[in-house]
């Protein structure tokens, strides 16, 4: 299998697209079940598809580009799991082979070669959660165009402005995907510093290129006088570091148990045996580097998950690369493809259907839930989302935390309006109420008291219009 990926011939490629197809075929057969990130997704996307203003309406803090890139697949897709995978399966292929391309182009390695590629699509492999169609595959794709107007930088090959400029221009973009990756504006200009001589003019140029898109971002939102709301529940909110674990670190681990084991592996042989030039000894080095910025970036995420080590995998392809092509009998680099192939997939499948106890999925999917609700439009005033798996949120008060500063200050006007206003454009039919928030807004707002009642489940219910003959 690596003799087919180490000649550089793009139809080669057709060959990998078959085997990942292949290798991803029970995942798409047998769809798993939504995970809370999927769920998340589906919630934000159809508020944005139905025309509720971010922030000021959809009290939330998913980052803009992913809200509107939500809005899109619901549009596009709805709440089909299949569909959104099919093409989180042909965005990741797509990326696996931009980083070949890469690579190729930058002379990274002795010979050109898409072992890179069918390295990264391997790596893909590591859990169902990799496939799941979520803003962090877009983040992870304006990512690599940073990481290739990185390397173009380092190489001195060619000096332009805009290289440097639309460096700093991708960050933002994949920050405005995954708020998280803002840890690569500070972790690329340290790696600039070390292996660049750009003088500070250039320095500015990429902070002017991040800084651009949010500046945009923030001029619209002050224009239409929502500035505070985009402050404090975008920005504010996702700078809450560290985020939630979805998946236990240990778990983690023993999903990606075998490519750890070769990257130790690799590390230890690159650094005893590799006859490097200068130029891919600094490539080494950018990379080693990229690493540990991704590991940074993965402690401040937020929703901890598998999907979660995509922005280590570039490095880890390159090292992997390294290691297969310093082995002289080509006999024994194929051997350990393999190997790494067939223990990667073996830990998927094992840990998706229950067999490898070692590994847990509990807070990752989305269990069933206890209340007997089902294709209402509901409010929750709790923290509560597997209600929303067969039901639809309304009105759009998603993130938790964020709605529950509002529910808990019925004093203020602002809230009190603001509740009004939401439940005017998108009246839910139930209420889930454990704690008897919305009482003291009710007392405030008789008109929408007198729309409910207490049913005997405890949850306020919608009262039935009468309909006078």
């Amino acid at each position: 299998m690596l003799r087919y990926f180490r000649i550089n011939d793009p139809y080669r490629l057709l060959g990998l697209f078959g085997l990942m197809i292949l290798m991803s075929l029970p995942i798409f057969i047998d769809t798993p079940s939504a995970t809370f990130p999927e769920l998340k997704s589906f919630l934000v996307g159809e508020k944005v598809a139905e025309g509720f203003g971010l922030y000021h309406e959809v009290i939330d803090n998913t980052p803009p580009f992913a809200s509107w890139f939500y809005g899109s697949c619901d549009f596009l897709f709805g709440r089909s799991l299949t569909g959104r995978h099919i093409i989180a399966f042909l965005l990741l292929f797509t990326q696996s082979i931009f980083i070949g391309i890469i690579f190729i182009d930058k002379r990274a390695f002795p010979e050109n070669t898409y072992i890179p590629t069918l390295l990264f699509s391997l790596l893909t492999l590591v859990s169902f959660d990799v496939l799941a169609l979520t803003a962090d595959l877009a983040a992870f794709g304006f990512l690599l165009l940073a990481l290739n107007n990185l390397l173009t930088e380092i190489e001195f090959r060619v000096q332009r402005d805009e290289t440097i400029f639309n460096l700093g221009l991708f960050i933002s973009f994949a920050s405005l995907f995954n708020f998280s990756y803002i840890i690569f504006l500070p972790g690329i200009f340290f790696i600039l510093i070390i292996f660049t001589r750009n003088d500070l003019r250039k320095h500015l140029l990429m902070l002017a290129g991040f800084l651009m898109p949010h500046l945009i971002l923030c001029s619209i939102y002050y224009i239409n006088g929502h500035l505070y709301d985009l402050w404090s529940r975008f920005y504010l909110s996702n700078l809450a570091f560290p985020g939630e674990s979805l998946i236990s670190f240990r778990s983690l681990l023993i999903l990606a148990s075998v490519p750890i084991a070769y990257l130790l592996v690799s590390i230890v042989i690159l650094t005893r045996d590799a006859r490097l030039t200068k130029y891919q000894s600094q490539l080494l080095q950018t990379m080693f580097l990229w690493f540990v910025v991704g590991v940074v970036q993965i402690y401040f995420t937020s929703d901890l998950r598998p999907q979660s080590l995509l922005p280590l995998a570039p490095a880890v392809c390159f090292f992997f690369t390294h290691f297969l092509l310093l082995i002289r009998r080509r006999k024994f680099a194929e051997i350990n493809t393999w190997i790494l192939l067939i223990g990667i997939v073996s830990i998927l499948y094992l840990s998706r259907y229950g067999k490898l106890t070692s590994v847990n999925y509990d807070r990752l999917v989305v269990p069933a839930s206890s209340l007997t609700i089902n294709n209402k439009k509901v409010l929750v005033l709790d923290d509560q989302p597997v209600i929303f798996m067969h039901n639809t949120l309304s009105p759009p008060f998603i993130h938790w935390s964020l709605s529950e500063e509002i529910f808990d200050s019925p004093q203020f006007y602002e809230n009190v309006l603001l509740v009004n206003r939401l439940f005017e454009k998108d009246q839910p039919q139930i209420i889930v109420d454990p704690e008897n928030k919305m009482e003291k807004f009710f007392n405030r707002l008789p008109k929408l008291k007198s729309q409910y009642e207490k049913s005997s489940e405890g949850y306020w219910k919608q009262v039935e219009k009468s309909t006078s003959n």
